[in-house]
């Protein structure tokens, strides 16, 4: 590929060579290698993980899986409804929304929940308000 005019070309795919400079090795102070834990961080890191999983596992099911009792004072509530309409201080339409809010609560009672009569609870058990 040299045309006579005393000037040398290389096609694409020939590259001169290229001559990288090494440098002197530095003087780097070598790492000294790390030495592994103690028993005593790892036991202490073993106990933390698995008290934080258990206490975990226990805060999760007795949120979402548990069941519980509640009471709703179904008949209490109606009672005092019927006084009232009675009484004049509700018309038929506010009757009917205070019914359907009694609905409305009861059905929005979660499924872990054990619904039961008001009347039959003697003590601790969550009682729900309509």
């Amino acid at each position: 590929m040299n045309e006579g005019n005393g000037m040398e070309t290389t096609s694409l795919y020939e590259q001169p060579e290229r001559k990288v400079a090494v440098s002197a090795p530095s003087t780097v102070p070598k790492e000294h290698p790390k030495k592994p834990p103690g028993l005593v961080p790892i036991v202490a890191l073993c106990l933390a993980v698995s008290f934080g999983a258990s206490l975990a596992t226990i805060i999760g099911y007795d949120h979402w899986y548990a069941q519980k009792v509640v009471a709703v004072d179904i008949k209490g509530y109606i009672a005092q409804q019927r006084d009232n309409y009675l009484a004049g201080k509700l018309n038929d339409d506010e009757l009917k929304r205070s019914f359907d809010r009694l609905e409305t609560v009861i059905t929005a009672i979660p499924k872990n929940r054990v619904v039961i009569m008001g009347d039959a609870v003697v003590r601790n058990a969550e009682t729900v308000k309509p």
